[in-house]
């Protein structure tokens, strides 16, 4: 394994050259570096045959947003909307100079995350079509005005995949916006499975902080093996 790291502002990607050749290559969003974990994750569920890369230090309430919304979690939430100017840093810039390092290109790319980056990579299908599947463990999609948004807009192109979960004791927060996570969820999957997309939707035991890099290597296995 090759690691090799790149900084754009304050955000940290580290690339985990894995495999030679033409292979699948997964994008994953996270609050801190986890790169090893992750890699510890797969090696646990038996995931191969792709490359890795982490973007992380973001301010992220504030960039992964797709809108700006009032107070929903605490009131720190500052939900300021920056997903719009967060995307082109991440298709034009980040996305060309990882793939520069590589041997040859990509079969295809994954754009994963988890929590509000989970949010974000699905809101992303809808914008562009540089990644050609999508992954949201614990994803945020009782974000307000998303479920509305997905059900009014149309994917930017061709979804080969998505997979989506949550954890099951999620919805039984004490904060009603927060209970529709999983309803909400599943609702989304369905969604894009009804436009012809191999999308998945699952129920993955425990709270919303439970093993979130094992969460997220599962649905890369199901890409992987599935779409």
């Amino acid at each position: 394994m090759e690691k090799k790291e790149l900084k754009f502002g304050h955000r940290r990607v580290c690339l985990y050259h894995l495999v030679q050749g033409p292979v699948p290559l997964a994008y994953s969003i996270d609050y801190h570096e986890n790169g090893q974990l992750l890699l510890d994750a797969c090696q646990q569920v038996g995931c191969e045959g792709f490359n890795l890369v982490t973007v992380s230090g973001l301010h992220w309430n504030q960039e992964l947003s797709p809108w700006a919304v009032d107070t929903v979690v605490s009131k720190d939430d500052r939900f300021t909307g920056g997903a719009p100017e967060l995307l082109p840093l991440l298709t034009g810039e980040i996305v060309p100079q990882v793939e520069q390092m590589l041997d040859t290109a990509p079969s295809w790319r994954c754009l994963a995350g988890y929590s509000l980056a989970g949010l974000f990579a699905v809101w992303t299908a809808f914008q562009t079509d540089i990644f050609s599947r999508i992954l949201s463990a614990s994803g945020s999609m009782w974000y307000p005005g998303w479920l509305e948004y997905a059900r009014e807009h149309e994917l930017a192109g061709a979804l080969q995949g998505a997979y989506l979960s949550v954890g099951e004791q999620e919805s039984t927060s004490r904060n009603a916006v927060l209970q529709t996570v999983g309803e909400r969820t599943r609702t989304v999957a369905e969604l894009l499975a009804g436009r012809g997309v191999a999308a998945t939707f699952e129920l993955n035991p425990g709270n919303h902080f439970k093993n979130p890099p094992l969460r997220v290597v599962k649905g890369i296995k199901w890409l992987l093996e599935n779409s």
